[in-house]
């Protein structure tokens, strides 16, 4: 019996040298240092660092990632942080020891302040951030799979999280998450995200919770790329299905092959939808379960404006009693959605008020590429006038598209000054619309809104040519835009 008692004393006393904790007393580990501390457990091994155990770094102490290397965690680990993270290298890799054998994550205590910058991360079990403070810029996020985080890629649960300039790419989960009844007023922005939620379990790329009352979650000129095999995954969604104030801004992003494009859902929303361009997102094979451009559902109030959305089973859609403004209405859009075939069953619906409210419509061009009479706008919104229950929408003036989208502006052309630039130019738009800029890969480097009239773009790329395309009102028109 003392023979044994000693084994598993023995055992035990293993167990917890095998793990690092830092002392939280104001100690700044660097890669190097860490290693030093604990040369068993965060091992150099030359050109890559390797964790062989679980690391804690404590409240009070710092974990700087400050090489250029890769650090290999190994299968089932976790990185938990309840102090400093903070990244200086410019290049720095993430992954599994063993890609087929995930590590379980990094997990972001509640007193944690992280800064993600300049990482690919991958193979992992996801970020689970229990800290507002939190900020990820130029990063990569790819091949997640559901372990410390089983919400999403990263998931958030408080605060003021920003996330900018990354991807996230074929994750298992959603990109990014938070719970329905925490209040996280995140900034997402310039990011792109291409096949996330690869289980095709029934949650969007971006799958948000409530911004909290004084909150406001931004979704702003990212591109949100489908698997058309996915046919449970839509694109944006920022909800409040337990009546959590939720305030919202989205706009200027591109998303294209998602179940639907953009969803508002639950009581105590509101918030501005506009400049966002939305095609082809229609791999919803019922109609009645969704396959909306943009889905508005509640009781809130909502400006939208600016939007071009093509290729759904439905243009837009309001349900209950929300509140929209699509144009001349008392919030003050603009109008200027731009709509063409979202429809199905051989029938065409440009806007479906599903609501007893009365909708302002005013300045949207409803089937774009054609002649449009009143007649042939009636026939693509459904409203008081088909069913008596409903609200009516005044639709009238409306814009039509004279020409196809595809076609060339020939007219006045907009003008870039000074071109060539370091990124920074004026941008002097004929009219308002949606603006890209591509490589000369055809890759997107920059995508947002412009309005009539002088605007300063920032954009951040390497020296070289690139197109800028500006759509507006079913035109298209191509500037030449050089980067110095």
């Amino acid at each position: 019996m003392k023979k044994l008692s000693l084994l598993v004393l023995s055992f035990i006393s293993t167990f917890l040298w095998a793990q690092f904790t830092s002392p939280g007393t104001g100690v700044t580990y660097t890669l190097s240092s860490l290693s030093a501390a604990a040369p068993t457990v965060f091992v150099n091994n030359g050109t890559y660092y390797q964790m062989t155990a679980n690391v804690t770094i404590s409240n009070g102490d710092t974990l700087l990632m400050d090489e250029n290397t890769t650090v290999k965690i190994d299968g089932g680990l976790v990185l938990t942080v309840a102090g400093v993270y903070n990244t200086t290298a410019t290049n720095l890799l993430i992954t599994a020891t063993d890609p087929t054998v995930i590590f379980k994550g990094i997990r972001l205590e509640s007193t944690a302040n992280a800064t993600f910058k300049n990482t690919v991360l991958e193979y992992g079990g996801g970020i689970q951030a229990l800290t507002g403070n939190f900020q990820m810029d130029n990063c990569t996020v790819r091949y997640f799979k559901s372990g410390q985080s089983t919400g999403a890629a990263v998931n958030f649960s408080t605060g003021n999280p920003v996330v900018k300039n990354s991807k996230f790419i074929e994750n298992d989960l959603p990109a990014v998450a938070s719970g329905a009844n925490s209040s996280v007023a995140l900034e997402f922005t310039n990011n792109y995200l291409q096949g996330n939620t690869k289980l095709n379990s029934n949650r969007p790329q971006i799958n948000m919770g409530p911004s909290g009352a004084g909150g406001l979650v931004k979704v702003l000129n990212n591109t949100v790329i489908g698997n058309r095999a996915n046919d449970k995954v839509g694109a944006i969604s920022v909800s409040s299905l337990l009546g959590v104030a939720n305030q919202v801004q989205i706009e200027g992003n591109i998303v294209t092959d998602n179940r639907y494009g953009i969803t508002v859902t639950g009581n105590n929303c509101s918030g501005t939808i506009a400049g966002n361009i939305l095609t082809n997102n229609n791999t919803e094979t019922v109609a009645a379960n969704g396959g909306s451009g943009i889905n508005l559902y509640g009781n809130g109030s909502f400006k939208v404006e600016n939007n071009q959305i093509r290729g759904s089973l439905w243009g837009i859609t309001l349900v209950n009693t929300t509140t929209a403004d699509l144009g001349g209405g008392t919030l003050g859009s603009v109008g200027n959605n731009v709509f063409k075939d979202n429809g199905n069953g051989g029938k065409l619906y440009a806007l479906y008020n599903n609501t007893p409210n009365p909708v302002s419509a005013k300045n949207n061009c409803w089937r774009e590429g054609e002649t449009s009479t009143a007649e042939m706008v009636e026939e693509v919104i459904t409203h008081q006038v088909d069913i008596a229950s409903l609200g009516l929408v005044t639709y009238s003036p409306f814009l039509c598209g004279v020409t196809a989208a595809t076609t060339e502006a020939k007219a006045e052309k907009s003008v870039i000054f000074p071109n060539p630039s370091n990124g920074i130019f004026t941008y002097e738009a004929t009219q308002s619309g949606a603006i890209a800029v591509y490589d000369v890969s055809g890759k997107i480097v920059y995508s947002g809104w412009v309005n009539k009239g002088k605007n300063t773009v920032n954009i951040k790329a390497t020296t070289g040519n690139y197109i800028l395309l500006h759509e507006s009102q079913g035109k298209k028109q191509s500037t030449t835009l050089i980067i110095k």
